[in-house]
């Protein structure tokens, strides 16, 4: 196979996958048919599923450690001369 004949193919190839996924975003095969790609990690729904789920603890997001340890200020403060 020629070089330019295997880059033809390979466009073709990248030209197809690119329609479908244009098609698949537009809606044209379903209402969500990307949703188990682009997902979010988190799944709340799944606590609900659990075997126990009363041993389970939902925690809030702890604070941030970097806020905290930056120094506070350490930049010139502008004044305004009248």
């Amino acid at each position: 196979m020629s070089a330019p004949r295997a880059l033809r193919i390979a466009l073709m190839l990248l030209l197809l996958a690119n329609a479908l996924l244009v098609a698949a975003l537009a809606g044209l095969f379903g209402a969500n048919p990307l949703g188990g790609w682009f997902g979010t990690p988190r799944e709340p729904h799944r606590l609900g599923q659990q075997v126990r789920a009363e041993r389970l603890q939902q925690l809030p997001p702890a604070p941030s450690r970097a806020a905290d340890a930056a120094p506070r200020g350490t930049l010139p403060v502008a004044r305004r001369q009248d």
